[in-house]
């Protein structure tokens, strides 16, 4: 039998751009595993992910919806990067804890802070063509 699989093609000459954001408040498992679901959609499949399948918790799916949007419209704004030419190239949490090294670390109650990385694909339009302007 057949095996067939799904995989996403990137249009040639893509480019990736790495993004961390600090969550203030610890994600919860259903976030976490929206979050790992969504690698190698287009934005706007995983902004309708995030918005229906957190409706239940609408503070997480607001915070993860700004920082897409942050994301997408830097991007818009600084490399003219269209809304449609984009994907969520790879997503993870880091846990980092941050110790004070000027306080004894066994009084210290660390909370370790999470971070989301956000790795976007997007394409570049190069175009070949001049421009003639005829006077």
């Amino acid at each position: 039998m057949a095996r067939l699989e799904l995989t996403l093609n990137f249009p040639k000459g893509f480019q990736v751009k790495t993004f961390n954001i600090k969550s203030e408040k610890k994600l919860s498992p259903l976030a976490r595993l929206i979050l790992q679901s969504v690698q190698f959609k287009h934005f706007y499949y995983v902004r309708d992910d995030i918005s229906y399948l957190l409706k239940s918790t609408p503070i997480e799916r607001d915070f993860l919806l700004q920082t897409l949007y942050s994301i997408v419209i830097s991007l818009q704004n600084n490399l003219s990067v269209n809304f449609f030419d984009m994907w969520v190239y790879e997503i993870y949490i880091n846990k980092i804890s941050n110790y004070n090294k000027f306080i004894d670390q066994k009084s210290q109650k660390v909370q370790p802070s999470e971070y989301i990385t956000i790795k976007l694909a997007y394409a570049t339009n190069v175009s070949s063509e001049k421009n003639n302007i005829q006077l």
